[in-house]
């Protein structure tokens, strides 16, 4: 819920925080850690920071990635990324920088958290307006109350304020930025000759002892995986809910509280004009009532008729809600007054609300009753299958005895696929997660039973396993003569682009020194920027080599399928006097302020962390999100 507060502000001092927070893993660790008797997860001078903190900040990062990663981004991703430290790391530089911050004599008055809150766009309606109930609501559903809230975002403001007097005023010379731009806008042409080594011959076929020299040297191109045969028992909500009975009474139950699901509230459209006065608003609903359109009154008040389409009673502001809702159809309302001024308004269409009985939604409520009672016997079924694998039970046999299905998946690497790379996972819920247990377990072990997402149980038995082991020559010669050939190839092309780059050198120009190579491209290049990178005509092998270089230097590097001789043919340098360079160097200047001023905020903190000292107790850390077994 904060991040809205954060995203609100929306300074650059935030992101340079952002970037601090990422930088000081690699500085300072998550900080010294102590396995002390401490509740706090972390303390920061005198100042704890709860476990109750740590989860909500934790719960926070992970919604926001969610967005990113997709719904099945659970805690156990996020632990795996080290989502927890990042969420940690970053209440300990919050809470740095509020101590420093009180200790600057820093003091955020009432009204500014008030004024800050009311911007807040979630906390708005449909109208534009700040909704206290809504934002109570939202809050609500965060676990902040209001005060805890407001204070929160208090010291948002104040660490905000500490934050940006330490990077006010961070300025790079306009000089620097111009040489940078120069460096980076720099453009240079090259002759270049390209050997592919598709195109250069075969050799001669090798005899047997020299390719099994090459089997050797490259073994590890021709070890095949560990591969493990394995019985998967999955118990799922879906199939246990099939067999359930919902009996009338029990959907009764359900839709009896539920009934809110079920109703249908009233939508209204109107259109209103809202007057800075009454007496204009009274002139107004004079003249449509005496006939005029309210589109008519508004252009000759030279005011704007805003439509307002289906809104429900609740989308309005209170004063305006009642009179619209009890309106009729064509008659105007007003003139109403509220803080935003006196409305008169005209309802055009009324779609009548409603509740939709039990025997409407019939198959709808026994489906949810279903679900639900499913998820309480899915449960139960998972503690008894748990009790009959610790008697000795096989694994296919308890999972049938609880409603469950068995698969079996035999010869299987650890990415699910067989020997031919087949995938063998298709259609079985969190594959990655049961191919991390499976691979972690002895052969002739069960695992623990697990979740498989939010409506499913597993447990996984390894059957075999097949070791990692070098292929045999038979097995894979015909690759190893592809190989072998492929690697006599691009030694043919690596000599020719030697001989090319040795003509070039003496003087021969690039259509001569390649003649009789097959397959040989030559081109001159457009003017390529250092700022634009390597790419497919100047391969990395060459490019920082051919920036560094001075004028009819030539080289050899290789690229992804061939050679490539290059000859430094021009020069052109930027000019940063050119008006269009001018947006380029101002962006230069604005990034390295920031990088400058994140370099300052980085010292900062580390000097914070001196000053009030850092301890991290892992021990309560590692209770709360110790992995599920």
């Amino acid at each position: 819920m904060l991040q809205i507060i954060r995203s609100t502000a929306g300074s650059w001092v935030v992101k340079i925080l952002f970037v601090v927070l990422i930088i000081s893993f690699a500085v300072w660790g998550i900080g010294d850690i102590t396995r002390g008797v401490q509740t706090g997860v972390a303390k920061v001078g005198d100042t704890n920071i709860t476990p109750q903190e740590l989860d909500r900040e934790f719960k926070a990062e992970i919604n926001r990635l969610r967005q990113v990663m997709g719904p099945d981004f659970d805690e156990a991703k996020a632990r795996q990324l080290g989502l927890v430290d990042r969420a940690l790391e970053q209440l300990i530089q919050r809470t740095l920088l509020l101590k420093a911050a009180e200790d600057a004599g820093i003091r955020i008055a009432d009204q500014t958290v008030v004024d800050m809150v009311s911007k807040v766009p979630a906390f708005k309606n449909g109208l534009g307006q700040f909704d206290p109930a809504l934002m109570r609501a939202l809050l609500a559903q965060n676990g902040y109350t209001e005060h805890g809230f407001a204070e929160q975002v208090r010291a948002d403001l104040a660490q905000g304020d500490i934050a940006g007097a330490i990077t006010a005023g961070t300025t790079v010379p306009r000089a620097l930025a111009e040489q940078l731009f120069r460096y980076r806008e720099e453009a240079r042409r090259f002759d270049l000759v390209t050997i592919p080594n598709t195109a250069m011959p075969d050799a001669p076929a090798p005899e047997e002892a020299v390719l099994a020299q090459f089997h050797q040297d490259k073994a590890v191109r021709y070890t095949a995986p560990e591969y493990r045969d394995l019985t998967i028992g999955l118990i799922e909500a879906s199939a246990l809910a099939k067999e359930i009975q919902v009996s009338d009474e029990q959907r009764q139950e359900y839709y009896d509280a539920h009934q809110a699901d079920y109703v249908t509230a009233e939508r209204r459209t109107l259109t209103q004009i809202v007057f800075p006065d009454k007496a204009a608003a009274d002139k107004a609903l004079a003249a449509i009532q005496g006939g005029k359109t309210l589109e008519q009154v508004a252009k000759d008040a030279k005011q704007e008729a805003v439509k307002l389409d289906d809104v429900l009673k609740a989308d309005l502001p209170a004063e305006l809600a009642e009179p619209v809702f009890t309106a009729e159809q064509g008659k105007p309302v007003g003139p109403v007054e509220s803080a935003f001024g006196f409305h008169v308004a005209l309802v055009s269409t009324i779609k009548a609300g409603g509740t939709r009985t039990l025997a409407e939604v019939k198959d709808e409520v026994t489906a949810k009753v279903r679900q639900e009672k499913s998820i309480d016997k899915l449960y139960e079924a998972s503690t008894k299958l748990e009790d009959a694998l610790a008697n000795g039970t096989p694994v296919a046999d308890a999972v049938k005895e609880f409603g469950g299905r068995t698969i079996k998946l035999d010869g299987v690497d650890n990415q699910g696929k067989d020997k031919k790379g087949v995938a063998k996972t298709d259609g079985l819920p969190t594959a990655d997660a049961i191919l991390t247990n499976a691979f972690s377990l002895p052969e002739g072990q069960n695992g623990s039973v697990a979740e498989a997402g939010s409506d499913a149980f597993y447990v996984v038995h390894v059957d075999a396993v097949t070791p990692s082991a070098v292929k045999p020559l038979a097995e894979v010669k015909g690759q190893v003569l592809a190989d072998w050939q492929a690697e006599q190839k691009a030694a043919t092309a690596k000599k020719k682009a030697e001989e090319v780059a040795e003509k070039l050198r003496a003087g021969a120009t690039p259509k001569d020194a390649a003649a009789g190579i097959t397959g040989a491209l030559v081109q001159r290049s457009e003017p390529m920027r250092r700022a634009g990178g390597p790419n497919l005509s100047l391969p990395a092998s060459l490019f920082e080599p051919m920036f560094a270089a001075k004028p009819d230097t030539v080289a050899v590097g290789a690229s992804s399928s061939g050679q490539v001789v290059a000859k430094l043919v021009e020069i052109i340098p930027a000019d940063p006097s050119l008006v269009q360079a001018a947006t380029a160097i101002n962006m230069l200047s604005s990034n390295m302020a920031e990088a400058m001023a994140s370099d300052l905020m980085l010292q900062y903190l580390a000097g914070l962390r001196a000053r009030y000292g850092v301890t991290i107790n892992r021990s309560v850390i590692d209770t709360m999100y110790r992995p599920q077994e």
